[in-house]
């Protein structure tokens, strides 16, 4: 794994040098945070839910 570095100029911080697998992770998780406050949004907005049982019969599946 390569070792994080960060590029300044003027000693201030201006880029990270990472290792790709590292910001793919870290790319997932900030996807994943965004999916989830998406779906609290969604969840606060609608205030009549089905279960899953009744959506199933009202699709006739």
């Amino acid at each position: 794994m390569i070792k994080t570095q960060i590029v300044k100029k003027d000693k201030k911080p201006v880029a990270v040098i990472m290792d790709y697998k590292e910001y793919l992770r870290l790319k997932e998780i900030e996807q994943d945070k965004s999916d989830y406050y998406s779906a609290l949004q969604v969840k606060m907005k609608n205030k009549k839910w089905k279960t899953h049982e009744d959506l199933k019969k009202e699709l006739g599946l």
